[in-house]
C-alpha cells in the first residue's frame, strides 16, 4: 500500500502527460485535415464568393471540434498565371483571410511554382492554429513551461478541377 501511495503522484503525472500529448497530436491532425478539406472544396468550384469562403472557415472550425478555434487563422488564395507564365494581378488572382491570419496576399510558396503552368491557377490554403493545453496538468507549476502553447501551420495546394482559373465573385 505504501508503494502505491508513493507512486500515485508519478502515475498521475505520466497519465496527464500522455493525455496532453495525445491532444497535441490530434489537434495537429485536425489542422491538416481542415486545410486539405478547404483546398479540395475550393478546387471543386467554378467560382467562389466571400460568403462561400466564410462558410469554408466555419467548416474548418467544425472539423477542429472539440478544440477551441479562437486561435485559428485561415488564408485562401488563388494564384493565377497568364499565357506568358507571369502571375496575374487580375480578378482571377484573389486572396481571403480570416481569424488570426494576416490580411492580404501571402508570398507565393516555393512549392507552388512546380504546380503553376501557363494560363492556369493553383489554390493555396494556409491554416495556422495555436494549441493551448486543455488538461489541468498543463497548468501545474513547472509543467506549464514544458507545455505552454504550440503553433501548427499547415499548407495545402489544389488544382481547379472544372476550369483553369476560379474567379472570386
Amino acid at each position: 500500500m505504501i508503494e502505491f501511495v508513493l507512486l500515485l503522484p508519478l502515475m498521475l503525472l505520466i497519465w496527464g502527460g500522455i493525455v496532453e500529448f495525445a491532444n497535441i497530436h490530434f489537434a495537429g491532425r485536425k489542422v491538416a485535415l481542415a486545410t486539405q478539406s478547404i483546398a479540395d472544396l475550393i478546387a471543386q468550384e467554378r467560382s467562389v464568393t466571400i460568403a462561400e469562403l466564410t462558410n469554408l472557415v466555419d467548416a474548418g472550425n467544425a472539423i477542429m471540434f472539440p478544440y477551441p478555434t479562437d486561435t485559428m487563422g485561415y488564408r485562401m488564395q488563388s494564384i493565377a498565371v497568364d499565357d506568358d507564365g507571369n502571375i496575374e494581378p487580375d480578378p482571377t488572382s484573389w486572396s481571403f483571410s480570416s481569424g488570426q491570419a494576416q490580411p492580404g496576399a501571402a508570398p507565393i510558396p516555393a512549392q507552388a511554382e512546380s504546380l503553376l503552368t501557363t494560363n492556369d491557377s493553383t489554390i493555396y490554403v494556409s491554416v495556422i492554429y495555436t494549441y493551448e493545453p486543455v488538461s489541468v496538468f498543463g497548468a501545474l507549476p513547472g509543467l506549464s513551461e514544458l507545455i505552454s502553447s504550440i503553433t501548427f501551420t499547415e499548407e495545402a495546394f489544389a488544382k481547379p478541377r472544372q476550369i483553369n482559373k476560379i474567379p472570386l465573385e
